[in-house]
């Protein structure tokens, strides 16, 4: 019966948030947990806020190998050196720590200069991982990854309003939003060496005057004016495919997708006539620090003379995954404070 009853409040709790009315409000301040313009929405308007800014994400590499060889007490003064560390460098840089999970830790800053502090801040955190926490932790190899992304977040007070000892434990910030998404996406690739598998399939490609004439997409019959005008393409006449041989790569599931079975049965693969193919693999090394295009931009704006944009610092990375079709920027720049 106590079930039940646990059951009966939580079904009741639930569809009160589907039939409570959202609204947002514009912030340019990192909210937080006592934040009065922030509600629980219990059978009112559930009040949240809305802010575009960087989000950063650390991560410590290899925690899981790291606890299984250092004793409990060793990962202990870890665990807590590195959140120290993190929430100081943040709070230098104007940053707001609103998450630490054991070996995680993301920093959302206020809009004015966030380029330019979640830099700043991504950079100190490396700096500490690299030259002193890895230094003074004796035989760890201890590394950290850091990624950083721009845009809007939208920021949700969730839990109860328990009160007494145990409030804050029953409470929380969620913060939703592509920016924090593809920040943690790139802390889970900094400082890593991603190894993956790709094929080159090599193709006679498609013809593209047989199908779509001189004309590109707009020719009406089987004649069509040649770009440079004056001579009729017949298209009847055309090869399905052209002489020349092309090598493209292609990811594991878009080789997958390519493979097609023709109506009599034979199986082909789309974009051309299939020639061969080779499965290959390659390890890519990615730096401790990987940000969006738009918080490199954003930062070159904020600081045009900064020796690393002048001195060009931060490379373009070829960073492949899923969904992900901006570029990324890479460096494992620390601070020179001799």
């Amino acid at each position: 019966m106590a079930v039940k009853k646990i059951i009966e409040e939580i079904d009741g709790e639930i569809k009160d948030i589907l039939n409570t009315e959202f609204s947002y409000t514009n912030t340019k301040y990192v909210p937080n947990l006592d934040d009065s313009a922030l509600t629980f929405g219990n059978t009112e308007e559930k009040k949240a806020k809305v802010i575009n800014t960087c989000v950063l994400f650390v991560d410590i590499r290899g925690s899981v190998a790291l606890t299984k060889k250092h004793h409990t007490k060793t990962m202990g003064r870890l665990y807590s050196a590195f959140a120290k560390a993190v929430l100081k460098a943040a709070h230098h840089h104007s940053g707001y720590v609103r998450n630490i999970i054991g070996d995680r830790v993301m920093v959302v800053f206020p809009s004015f200069n966030c380029y330019l502090n979640a830099v700043n801040c991504a950079i100190t955190i490396n700096h500490v991982c690299a030259n002193i926490i890895d230094k003074q932790f004796t035989g760890m190899d201890f590394k950290c990854g850091i990624g950083v992304d721009y845009g809007e977040l939208k920021v949700i007070k969730v839990g109860t309003p328990k009160q007494g000892r145990e409030a804050n434990e029953n409470r929380g910030l969620v913060w939703t939003g592509y920016p924090a998404n593809l920040a943690s996406r790139l802390t889970d690739t900094a400082n890593k060496i991603v190894e993956e598998d790709y094929y080159e399939v090599k193709r006679n490609p498609f013809n593209h005057a047989k199908f779509f004439g001189g004309m590109g997409f707009g020719g009406v019959g089987l004649l069509d004016i040649s770009p440079l005008g004056g001579t009729p393409i017949n298209r009847a006449e055309q090869p399905t495919y052209l002489d020349k041989i092309e090598t493209v790569e292609m990811t594991p599931e878009k080789f997958a997708d390519s493979i097609k079975t023709s109506t009599t049965g034979s199986v082909y693969i789309s974009g051309g006539r299939f020639i061969s193919f080779l499965k290959k693999t390659r390890k890519t090394e990615y730096p401790a620090i990987l940000i969006s295009k738009t918080v490199y931009n954003g930062y070159k704006k904020e600081k045009p003379k900064a020796n690393d944009v002048v001195n060009k610092w931060w490379e373009k990375e070829k960073y492949n995954v899923k969904d992900v079709t901006d570029e990324v920027y890479g460096s494992n720049l620390t601070w020179n404070i001799n």
